[in-house]
């Protein structure tokens, strides 16, 4: 038995004896903050035709979303190691902030700037628009795989809501406005989100969970790894713990600090310490021992997250969408797969809730029978299954399994250590292992672009 765990068990069973009331505001927040984490590539990507309106003769389909992906990919592979520079107050509420400002410019310098400098400028403002939202998206998870499953199960029932939320306006945009300019409307409300995560943010400062990622977040600090083992200094009796929104804040200046009195101080603050030949301090670990040891202690979680996005978005939604529909029906038909794909997806990240559900050698099953699908894809491009209902119920389907493998490898990763900091190095490894996997599968998609001719 670990005598270091003793203080997050009591922790965690002070935690269970709190109201109804309050747990339901703390996952309402962890909904928010996955609504939130998506809503805003979501509302570009739903508007990407007024993008291609405004700069005519650019394939802006493909060549818009490359710079989100860099940045997203380029963030999640550093997290591990930068996010201990960066604080918690940082990650959350200033990127939330910063993606209100780039949301709201984006659509503004496609409407007023219709040259290449405005193109160039949409491409760099998507690019830093991923560094937030990677930072912002991993930190959440990452946060949720501290607190439990229930915690990761309801971030990722906001992601998938995200899709369907937007989806929702899209038909509704179709139907009242008709006017791709709606984009706008797709921006506000994921504006309106992001305001209410931030806003949420403070009050659940004032947590039980809260006051528990930063206990998290001191142990990391205070932790060596000795053959791949974690070792942590107990803290003395007479610290007082200072759980307010401030030592969040400052919580990069703390480690710096903690950092210069271990230099300056070899003989105490190094005793414990020399008592292995082989230590690691796990707060100054750099990327590539990082990746290593939350690789392996997190295995095989990260590599199946990026091969099911692969196995994912190699069909959905470039192959989805070479579903032929009558000329007038043909944006109503697209959003409805759309919308399908994304309801299945919150379906199945819902489902995943119940722990009993799955295990990892079920969910491996269902990913490889979703294999499957790509006769189906294929065949309802190519015209040989032409019913609209097919179409839709096949992506429903497709969307539902990638939303319940997806949460069930979330909450198996973390569940590899009983260390909340190892938990959450586990989630940023997690959330990178999704980006990239997207990332490839929409590359390895190119060459079904024209499997419909």
């Amino acid at each position: 038995m670990n005598p270091n765990s003793t203080t997050d068990d009591t922790q965690f069973s002070l935690l269970e004896k709190k109201p109804k009331k309050s747990q339901l505001f703390q996952k309402i927040f962890f909904f928010t903050l996955g609504v939130s984490s998506l809503s805003g590539w979501n509302a570009i990507l739903t508007g990407l035709s007024y993008f291609a309106d405004q700069y005519d003769g650019r394939n802006v389909y493909f060549i818009l979303p490359i710079p989100n992906f860099i940045s997203l990919c380029l963030i999640g592979l550093f997290l591990p190691r930068i996010s201990s520079l960066l604080s918690m107050f940082f990650r959350i509420v200033w990127s939330l902030v910063i993606l209100c400002v780039l949301l709201i410019l984006l659509p503004l310098i496609a409407l007023e700037m219709h040259s290449a400098l405005g193109y160039w400028l949409c491409l760099i403002t998507i690019f830093i628009m991923g560094i937030f939202s990677s930072l912002q998206q991993n930190s959440s998870i990452g946060m949720s795989g501290i607190l439990g499953p229930e915690y990761v199960n309801v971030f990722f029932i906001g992601t998938g809501a995200s899709g369907t939320i937007i989806t929702i306006f899209r038909l509704i945009s179709l139907a009242a406005i008709d006017s791709e300019k709606s984009i706008f409307l797709y921006i506000g409300i994921a504006v309106l989100w992001n305001i209410g995560a931030i806003i949420m943010y403070f009050a659940f400062t004032k947590t039980p969970q809260y006051r528990k990622i930063i206990q998290a977040h001191k142990k990391g600090r205070k932790s060596v790894l000795v053959h791949d083992q974690i070792i942590t200094e107990d803290e003395p009796d007479n610290v007082i713990q200072n759980d307010s929104l401030i030592s969040d804040i400052i919580n990069s200046e703390i480690a710096n600090q903690i950092n210069q009195t271990v230099d300056s101080n070899p003989k105490t603050d190094h005793e414990p310490q020399n008592k292995f030949k082989d230590q690691i301090s796990i707060e100054r670990m750099n990327v590539i021992q990082t990746l290593i040891w939350i690789n392996k202690v997190a295995f095989p979680i990260p590599l199946l997250i990026v091969i099911l996005y692969v196995q994912t978005f190699m069909m959905f939604p470039g192959v989805a969408f070479q579903k032929s529909f009558d000329s007038d029906f043909i944006n109503w038909g697209q959003c409805f797969i759309s919308l399908g794909y994304n309801m299945g997806d919150t379906l199945g990240k819902f489902l995943a809730g119940n722990r009993k559900l799955f295990n990892l050698q079920i969910l491996i099953g269902i990913f490889l029978g979703r294999f499957v699908f790509y006769y189906t894809y294929i065949a309802i491009a190519k015209g040989t299954l032409d019913a609209n209902w097919i179409s839709y119920l096949n992506t429903f389907l497709f969307g539902t399994l990638n939303g319940f493998i997806t949460t069930g490898y979330m909450i198996l990763g973390p569940e590899k250590t009983n260390e909340g900091f190892v938990k959450e190095k586990i989630g940023f490894v997690s959330g990178f292992s999704l980006c990239f996997g997207i990332m490839l599968g929409t590359f390895l998609a190119l060459p079904f672009s024209n499997i419909s001719k």
